[in-house]
C-alpha cells in the first residue's frame, strides 16, 4: 500500500479512527484511575496527549470535539440547579440581611478592583509591546453591534426565571435566589415553623446536587483530553505567525496578573501560601484552561475553594457571582489591549483622559454584561465605543482568540477564588487547618 492509499483510507475513515483513538486514550486514563494515580496527574496526562494528537493529527482531530461537549454540557446541566440551591442554603445560614449585604459588598469590591488592575495590566502590556504596529485591517465586517449598557443592567433584573434558568441565565438566577433568601430570612424571624421544611428541601437538594457535581467531575479527564484536541487543532499556523507579538503580550499580562497581583492578594493580603493555594485550586484551573468557561468550571471552583478551606457559605455565595461579573481578564485586561492595538493600527493618539476612560469603561462594562455570551468581544465593544474607536479592531485579533481564552479564562475563574478566599479571611469564615492539610484532590473533591 502506497502512501497515496494511506492518505486516502485516513481521510476516509477519519472520524471512526480518531473514536478509536480516544477508547485507546479513555483505557489509558481509566487504567490511571484503577491505580490509583492522583487525579491531577491523570488531568495532566490527558492535557499532553490532546496537545499532541491535535498538533500531529490536525486535519482530523476536530472529530474528537464531541467528547469535550459531551463534558461541558454536563457540567452547564448542573449549573442552574446547583447555583440556586446553594445560594440559598449558604444565604439562608447568615444570621441575618446585614451580614449578607457586608460579605457581599466586599465579593464585589475585590472583583472590581481586580477588574480595575487588569486593566492597567492590560494597557501596560499592550504599550510596552507596542501592539498593532504593522498590521492591517483584513477584509470583512465587523459582526460586533455597539452594546448599550443601560440595556444590559436593564437585563440583569429576570422577567421570567424558568425561561432564564432553560438559557443558563446565571446572574438572573443569582437575583432570583437571593430574593428568595432574603424572604426566607424576614420571615424566618417572625415565624420560623413557616420557612424550615423549605429550608430542609434546600439543604437535601444541596447535598444531592453536590453528589451530582463529583460524578460528573469524575469525568473531567475525559472531557480535557477531547477539548484540548480540537482547540489545538483548530488554530491556524498562519495566524499564530501574525499574531505573535499580541498572544505573547496578552499572556505576558495574564502571567503578571496571576503572579503579581492575585497570588500577591493571597500571600499578603490574605495572609496564605500561594503555592498551597494553587495547589487547591488546581482542578478549577485546569478546567476553566480547557473549556474556556467560567460558568462551566463553577461547580469545580466551589468544590476547590471548599477544600482550600472557604467555608461553604462564602463559596456558595461569592464564586457563582465571580462566574458572571468581574472577569478581570475578559472584561479587563483583554479590552484595554483591545483598545491600545486598535488605536496603533489607526494610528490615533490617546490622551490621559482616554486612557482613564478605558479603565472605568472596563470596570463599569465588567458589570454590566455580566452573562453575556461572548463576554470578552462584548467587552470590548463597550470599550473600544466608550473611547470612539473603530469596533472593526476587533478583527485583528478574532482568528486566535480561542487560544487566548483559555488564558483569560483561567484567570478569570483565580480572580473569582480569590475573590473569595479573601472574603471568608476578613469575615474569620476561613479553616486553615483544612487549608494546611494535604489531602489528595480525589479525597477532597471526589469522595
Amino acid at each position: 500500500m502506497n502512501f497515496l492509499a494511506i492518505d486516502v483510507f485516513l481521510k476516509s475513515y477519519a472520524e471512526p479512527l480518531m473514536y478509536l483513538l480516544a477508547l485507546v486514550v479513555f483505557a489509558l486514563l481509566f487504567f490511571l484511575g484503577k491505580k490509583k494515580v492522583n487525579f491531577s496527574i491523570r488531568v495532566l496526562t490527558a492535557m499532553a496527549l490532546g496537545i499532541v494528537v491535535g498538533l500531529t493529527l490536525t486535519e482530523h482531530a476536530s472529530h474528537l470535539r464531541v467528547f469535550g461537549l459531551v463534558y461541558t454540557r454536563l457540567i452547564r446541566l448542573i449549573v442552574v440547579p446547583l447555583v440556586f440551591v446553594s445560594i440559598i442554603r449558604s444565604f439562608t445560614n447568615f444570621e441575618n440581611v446585614g451580614v449578607l449585604r457586608k460579605i457581599g459588598l466586599k465579593t464585589v469590591f475585590w472583583l472590581l478592583l481586580l477588574t480595575l488592575i487588569g486593566s492597567l495590566i492590560g494597557i501596560a502590556s499592550a504599550s510596552l509591546f507596542n501592539l498593532g504596529q504593522g498590521l492591517t485591517l483584513p477584509d470583512g465586517e465587523n459582526t460586533n453591534q455597539t452594546f448599550k449598557l443601560v440595556d444590559a443592567l436593564l437585563n440583569l433584573i429576570p422577567n421570567n426565571i424558568v425561561t432564564h434558568a432553560a438559557n443558563n441565565d446565571v446572574l438572573q438566577v443569582i437575583f432570583f435566589a437571593i430574593l428568595i433568601s432574603i424572604a426566607i430570612i424576614i420571615e424566618g424571624a417572625r415565624k420560623p415553623e413557616r420557612v424550615e421544611p423549605f429550608k430542609k428541601f434546600i439543604v437535601s437538594a444541596s447535598d444531592i446536587m453536590n453528589r451530582v457535581t463529583k460524578i460528573i467531575i469524575r469525568f473531567t479527564p475525559y472531557g480535557v483530553f477531547g477539548l484540548v484536541a480540537h482547540a489545538m487543532a483548530r488554530n491556524d499556523v498562519e495566524a499564530f505567525k501574525t499574531l505573535g507579538l499580541y498572544i505573547v503580550a496578552i499572556y505576558v499580562a495574564l502571567v503578571v496578573f496571576f503572579v503579581l497581583i492575585q497570588m500577591g492578594l493571597i500571600t499578603f493580603v490574605g495572609k496564605l501560601n500561594p503555592f498551597r493555594y494553587i495547589k487547591k485550586l488546581y482542578p478549577a484551573l485546569v478546567v476553566a484552561f480547557t473549556s474556556q468557561s467560567s460558568l462551566g468550571t463553577l461547580p469545580v471552583t466551589i468544590k476547590s475553594l471548599n477544600r482550600a478551606g472557604v467555608d461553604e457559605k462564602i463559596s456558595n455565595f461569592s464564586a457563582p457571582i465571580g462566574a458572571t461579573m468581574g472577569m478581570a481578564a475578559c472584561a479587563g485586561i483583554y479590552p484595554a489591549m483591545v483598545a491600545i492595538l486598535t488605536a496603533n493600527v489607526y494610528n490615533i493618539d490617546l490622551t490621559f483622559t482616554s486612557y482613564l476612560t478605558i479603565v472605568i469603561a472596563c470596570v463599569i462594562a465588567s458589570i454590566g454584561i455580566a452573562g453575556v455570551p461572548g463576554i470578552a468581544s462584548v467587552a470590548a465593544t463597550v470599550v473600544l465605543a466608550s473611547v470612539g474607536l473603530p469596533l472593526e479592531g476587533l478583527l485583528l485579533v478574532v482568528a486566535v482568540d480561542a487560544f487566548v481564552d483559555m488564558g483569560r479564562t483561567m484567570v478569570n475563574v483565580t480572580g473569582s477564588a480569590v475573590s473569595a478566599t479573601l472574603t471568608a479571611v476578613s469575615e474569620k469564615q476561613f479553616d486553615h487547618e483544612a487549608f494546611n492539610t494535604d489531602l489528595s484532590v480525589d479525597a477532597e473533591i471526589l469522595a
